[in-house]
């Protein structure tokens, strides 16, 4: 007769063991596919863009100001989000799409460490991305000494590297779950991402619906950071009538929740589903 107490240490280990070897293999075939080269091309067009914006842009013009408004503009609301849900939707979708699941589900491992494996690479290539895009924007508005009266902020770097890697986990966690979900999910997180976030990210401060969102923990965030004066403020959040430091509470517990909460369903959803072959999406 078996130890319950030696048999739950042994499913235990087994779990981590699973987790451990899909973030493994997730890693590795996102980089065979060759699916993160086009990121080096993406940053090199990411330098050109803020050194160009450095070299025309209005003599009053700070590089700070340059720079927040393109990391803001740029990152946060395209480069993260549609890192994080590209991979996301190879990692999990793929394997759907062409049935190779069907040999994991058949092992004697539970589904959701498998799921929490892929989450934990994604997250991770996710965030190596989402640096190095801020590095290159930073680089490219760097070499412009003269917009920085006071020096080069390189603090600007790690206010953004911080708030942008949030975002890239809570992107991960949402592009995981629309992966198991759905048959179409690129379409799901384009509907999320340029439709419900621009939208209710949009709404007055008092709308409790905006906390369900990324991007309004993700403005909180930095604008706990930088704290922006009255006029880059308007610029990088125009629908702010008022903006206030008092007004930030607690962003990265709200980002947390939204990220433990997509983990939650998506694991139920990939432990519990029956899936057949998926169109490509």
């Amino acid at each position: 007769m078996s130890d319950p107490v030696v048999s739950q240490s042994l499913g235990i280990s087994n779990s981590f063991s699973a987790l451990w070897i899909a973030a493994r293999q997730t890693i590795y075939l996102l980089a065979f596919r060759r699916t993160l080269w086009w990121s080096l091309p993406g940053c090199a067009a990411l330098f050109v863009l803020t050194f160009v914006a450095g070299l025309r842009a209005p003599d009053p013009v700070s590089g700070r100001s340059v720079y927040c408004v393109f990391a803001w503009w740029g990152l946060s609301t395209v480069v993260v989000p549609w890192v994080a849900a590209f991979l996301g939707v190879q990692s999990v979708h793929g394997e759907l799409e062409d049935r190779t699941s069907q040999y994991l589900f058949l092992r004697p491992v539970f589904r959701a460490p498998l799921l929490l494996g892929k989450w934990l690479a994604v997250s991770l290539l996710a965030v190596l991305v989402t640096v190095a895009a801020v590095l290159a924007l930073f680089a490219g508005i760097a070499q412009h000494l003269d917009r920085w009266p006071d020096g080069v902020e390189w603090e600007l770097v790690t206010a953004f590297g911080w708030s942008m890697g949030l975002g890239a986990l809570a992107y991960s966690a949402i592009a995981v779950l629309f992966g198991a979900m759905f048959r179409r999910p690129l379409a799901w997180s384009a509907f999320f991402i340029v439709g419900v976030q621009i939208v209710v990210a949009n709404l007055p401060v008092s709308a409790g619906l905006r906390q369900l969102t990324v991007t309004d923990p993700l403005r909180r965030v930095v604008l706990d950071w930088i704290e922006p004066d009255g006029r880059l403020a308007r610029i990088m959040w125009p629908s702010e009538t008022v903006i206030s430091v008092d007004d930030i509470g607690s962003p990265v517990i709200n980002l947390a929740i939204i990220t433990v909460v997509c983990l939650a369903l998506a694991c139920w959803k990939y432990s519990s589903a029956e899936y057949e072959s998926r169109s490509r999406d």
